[in-house]
């Protein structure tokens, strides 16, 4: 299991960086057209990331990495310490900043608690940066979906990103644990809402068709609504890691949030020998490979 959790950690990121070339291009024939390799990272083609290149993450990976750093040298997570860490980071970020960051910095600013900062923002990408912390707290369940749902509402306080961040964390430890990713998809949504059986439904009902007006019907954009669903195709038509990737960067719109979040299961699901062979070519793999260390070591 702590192989395939460790896969999961780095699919998460693997799947960011790999996005980051295409991200939030919605042309997909201009995808296409366009010098992006699908065999390697890719400097950013459009001008939400400047400053950005090829191995480097979208602000989704920044802040996820900001979350593992925090765990590994606090030694324990908690909103509020995160959102010391959190808000000093951002304070000097020149990366990419979302309406919800802003939100949440504006909150705090005021002072604001960090348990009611949290942003109205129904956008997917909180849930693939928890991942952290899926890795951190496997050998604690409540204590792990706990801290799941408190790294949610910190920037995002919407009921349908708390369900879904709850659901593909479960989704993450059953398929990491062996269980079958189209059977478990669907089983698990049957304990959660209508809308989370619904979105589940549509990807599920979407499998046979090809990716790019897969996901055009489904839903290209940042939002819960599309995003999810979107996600459930991916794990349901791709077993193969890379594939998926592809797949997901070639479709275009917010292939990060989603890549987050196919990287994760299927990494969980494959274990380390699924990933690429260059996944440590992301320009943190050192800091990762450092924190991870860190929490290893607290855990023995």
């Amino acid at each position: 299991m702590k192989n395939r959790l460790q896969a999961a950690l780095w699919g998460a990121f693997y799947g960011d960086a790999y996005a980051l070339g295409a991200h939030w291009l919605y042309d997909t024939h201009q995808i296409s057209k366009s010098e992006f390799d699908t065999k390697r990272f890719n400097d950013p083609l459009t001008d939400y990331h400047k400053g950005k290149s090829a191995g480097d993450f979208t602000h989704y990976g920044d802040q996820m990495l900001w979350l593992l750093e925090a765990i590994a040298k606090e030694g324990e997570f908690t909103v509020h310490g995160f959102s010391v860490v959190w808000k000093t980071k951002m304070s000097s970020y020149e990366g990419y900043v979302d309406g919800a960051s802003k939100h949440t910095m504006g909150a705090l600013d005021e002072g604001k608690n960090s348990l009611v900062c949290g942003s109205n923002s129904r956008d997917l990408s909180v849930v693939g940066r928890m991942i952290p912390l899926v890795y951190a707290y496997h050998n604690d369940m409540d204590k792990m979906m706990e801290y799941v749902k408190l790294h949610t509402v910190f920037t995002h306080m919407t009921k349908a990103l708390v369900e879904s961040a709850a659901y593909f964390n479960e989704l993450i430890l059953a398929v990491s644990l062996g269980a079958e990713i189209g059977h478990a998809v669907e089983e698990i949504a049957l304990a959660y809402s209508e809308n989370i059986q619904k979105w589940v439904d549509q990807g599920v009902a979407k499998a046979e068709t090809e990716s790019i007006e897969a996901i055009k019907v489904l839903g290209q954009s940042c939002s819960v609504e599309g995003g999810f669903a979107a996600v459930i195709y991916l794990l349901v038509r791709f077993s193969d890691f890379q594939e998926a990737m592809e797949a997901n960067a070639l479709a275009g719109g917010d292939s990060a949030a989603r890549g987050m979040i196919v990287g994760a299961v299927l990494g969980a699901y494959g274990g380390m020998e699924a990933l690429p062979i260059n996944y440590k070519g992301m320009n943190n793999a050192d800091e990762i490979a450092k924190y991870i260390e860190m929490i290893d070591a607290k855990e023995s």
